[in-house]
């Protein structure tokens, strides 16, 4: 395999917060073994003190609590501000690695990788990836680096000819589990109108995107991802509220990123892709806090609020305009789908690694709202520009750390992995000789 350049980027971040000191004054007067974990060693007005977040305190001394990293404001408790974020610098640190080879991995033709690879750990230990196709099966193994591809399908598609049904061809995008025994999985569900008899008039070949129509919908495992069963009707997770017309697409939600849960707020958090044909295509954020309930996401719609509700239309006679999630602003590549999003520890803030023309780009905010401009950190030939003679295209890259504590790899530390496939053509046309790569990625501040 060719051994990709080295790149490096320097990625600039909103900085907030203020200096902290020391307080090495404290730790001289007041034995650390004094204070309990969790607690900070600290003298206040010449009397020795254990402080820690949330106890009462006088507002009066807000500036001597600043000495050792603490608020009194309003509340009278005290609280703790979060590390500010930090400008970080991704490079690319060694050649690729290949993680799954279609050649000599594939159970069957159709056993590649189409979507971004999510990874998650079983309640027995096990890591399990997943980078699907509408017959999804996964990898298995102790650990990312240590990984066997099954054969076993987990969740076959039901190529249902009702577009009402949202039940056609079904991606696994997105995992997430709270035990490693029961997974709650996003689906990118694509209706295919050629494929269907009456459904696509201008074409019954292969891919017509004038006959494409899309949503998120919900499956459930609950046996530790051996199997994965699409929730009862309603599963509809995310659609744009409008029905399916023949030639008129592509039309609908698609490519899910994968699910994090943010501390902060106690919701769970993804990026979904809008594509109306139009002036609305572009990334909406979605959240909920009950994952087995898909009708309980809601879409961000302006400021803090995440109003907007989705609706079946097939099942619902509400004004469509209601319905349409406000998309994220932000300047750069205005085509970056929903890659992945993790919580970097260096930057200490939230990566989005997504593809755009050129290559993967990353953009980061403090908050899952607010993004910065997207900057392109490894630069590759892509699927949507590919001319004859090109080198092999790469897309749906994900970023995924193998020493992230988190049980669905929400995390991010100085030395993850871009994943991503990487598509081998034959006489200058696609084929399904697709490989899983990933490549090893410095993060630094």
């Amino acid at each position: 395999m060719r051994r990709l350049f080295m790149v490096g980027v320097v990625i600039v971040a909103v900085l907030s917060g203020f200096a902290v000191g020391s307080g090495s004054d404290a730790a001289r007067l007041v034995s650390s073994a004094a204070c309990k974990k969790g607690s900070v060693a600290a003298v206040i007005r010449g009397k020795r003190v254990c402080l820690k977040v949330g106890q009462s305190c006088k507002r009066s001394l807000d500036g001597r609590y600043h000495r050792y990293g603490f608020h009194c404001h309003a509340t009278g408790r005290l609280t703790r501000p979060k590390p500010a974020p930090r400008y970080v610098t991704l490079s690319i640190t060694g050649p690729p690695q290949v993680v799954f080879d279609w050649t000599n991995d594939r159970c069957e033709d159709l056993d590649i990788p189409d979507a971004p690879a999510r990874a998650f750990r079983g309640a027995d230990g096990r890591v399990q990836l997943i980078a699907a196709h509408f017959i999804n099966r996964r990898s298995v193994g102790p650990d990312l680096n240590h990984l066997s591809h099954e054969c076993s399908v987990v969740l076959a598609s039901h190529f249902d000819p009702d577009p009402a049904a949202f039940a056609d061809s079904e991606w696994i995008g997105s995992t997430y589990t709270n035990d490693g025994q029961t997974i709650y999985a996003l689906l990118h569900d694509e209706y295919h109108g050629w494929e269907h008899p009456g459904q696509c008039p201008s074409s019954q070949s292969w891919y017509t995107p004038a006959c494409l129509y899309n949503a998120i919908t919900l499956a459930v495992s609950t046996d530790g991802g051996a199997t994965y069963f699409d929730q009862p009707q309603p599963h509809v997770v995310a659609s744009a509220p409008y029905r399916y017309v023949p030639d008129r697409g592509p039309l609908g939600i698609f490519t899910p990123s994968n699910i994090v849960h943010n501390a902060a707020d106690n919701y769970y958090y993804a990026l979904v892709y809008l594509n109306l044909s139009g002036p609305r295509v572009g990334t909406c954020l979605i959240r909920t806090r009950n994952l087995a309930d898909p009708t309980s996401w809601r879409g961000w719609s302006g400021g803090r609020s995440f109003d907007t509700s989705f609706i079946d239309p097939y099942r619902s006679l509400d004004d469509p305009n209601a319905h349409l999630c406000t998309l994220l602003q932000h300047a750069g590549p205005g085509d970056m789908q929903p890659g992945s999003i993790t919580y970097s520890t260096v930057a200490r803030q939230w990566l989005w690694v997504g593809q755009a023309i050129d290559g993967a780009y990353v953009s980061l905010s403090p908050d899952l709202i607010n993004w910065s401009p997207p900057v392109l950190f490894f630069p590759a030939q892509v699927t949507w520009d590919y001319q004859c003679g090109d080198r092999d295209p790469i897309a749906y890259p994900s970023l995924i750390d193998p020493a992230s504590t988190s049980r669905n790899f929400e995390t991010v530390g100085g030395k993850p992995y871009l994943y991503y496939t990487l598509f081998h053509y034959t006489n200058c046309g696609q084929t399904l000789d697709r490989d899983l790569v990933r490549i090893p990625i410095t993060i630094s501040p």
